[in-house]
């Protein structure tokens, strides 16, 4: 683990000193010798992260680190270009909507649009949600093998609510009957009186991301929020053909 550390140590300081490094930077900032950065220079470089300038002898980015940062770009192109349509639909619904990302057994809330419902409901971006319990986690684990979804959640499922998910058995329940809809749920399990439904996207360059709505269940008469649910179906077909996402122009 500790050679992982040096060696986004070291590519942070690349970062930090306009884009190239030298041994000597490394094994200065380190605190190592000059042989011991040279080899970690080297497996990185073998890796494609990084690469070395044959004449001035310098490292700079690899081509794996230049395919990384296309992939991010690409996902935030994505992520802006759902902004409108994400404020269209709160519009829409009355209701505030969210786009998230998975990142290991979490959702990262990324962007909110606030509906004109006077009593509303929303997570502000950069708020990491258990994705086991959040809506937009089970439209994103849906597109996941159940082996993967198994080797994430081996350990135990934290409980936020007592209607939270609790068990991997039920929560590839779940995952099975958000494939068959089209869109997962949560329903108050992350937060008492509070429903939401997501649906998930992904574009043939780039990460999934998930747009969930979220709303206060007494706001929904005699519970029915179906016309919640098929407006953000409408989206995701409309919104899946823009990007290009196969499984919403079927």
């Amino acid at each position: 683990m500790k050679s992982i550390e040096k060696a986004v140590s070291a590519l942070r300081l690349m970062v930090d000193s306009g884009g190239e490094l030298r041994v000597g930077d490394v094994s200065r900032h380190l605190k190592v010798n000059r042989s011991t950065a040279s080899r970690l220079l080297a497996s990185l470089a073998a890796g494609g992260l990084i690469e070395q300038d044959p004449v001035s002898q310098r490292y700079g980015a690899g081509m794996l680190s230049v395919e990384l940062a296309a992939n991010f770009h690409r996902r935030f192109d994505v992520v802006e270009q759902a902004q409108k349509e994400m404020d269209s639909l709160a519009r829409e619904i009355g209701h505030t909507v969210w786009l998230g990302v998975l990142s290991g057994t979490e959702v990262v809330v990324l962007k909110t649009a606030r509906g004109s419902q006077p009593i509303q409901f929303a997570v502000e971006p950069g708020h990491r949600l258990p994705a086991h319990a959040a809506a937009m986690g089970k439209a994103l684990l849906a597109l996941k093998p159940d082996s993967e979804v198994r080797e994430l959640f081996k350990d135990a499922l934290p409980a936020a609510t007592k209607q939270t998910v609790a068990t991997l058995e039920r929560l590839q329940t779940e995952i099975v009957q958000t494939r068959l809809r089209g869109y997962g749920v949560s329903d108050q399990e992350l937060f008492e009186g509070v429903k939401a439904i997501s649906i998930a996207l992904e574009s043939p360059h780039g990460s999934p991301i998930a747009v969930s709505v979220s709303y206060p269940l007494f706001t929904i008469e005699n519970g029915n929020d179906q016309q919640i649910a098929e407006a953000l179906l409408s989206f995701g077909r409309r919104f899946g053909a823009r990007i290009g996402d196969v499984r919403w122009t079927r």
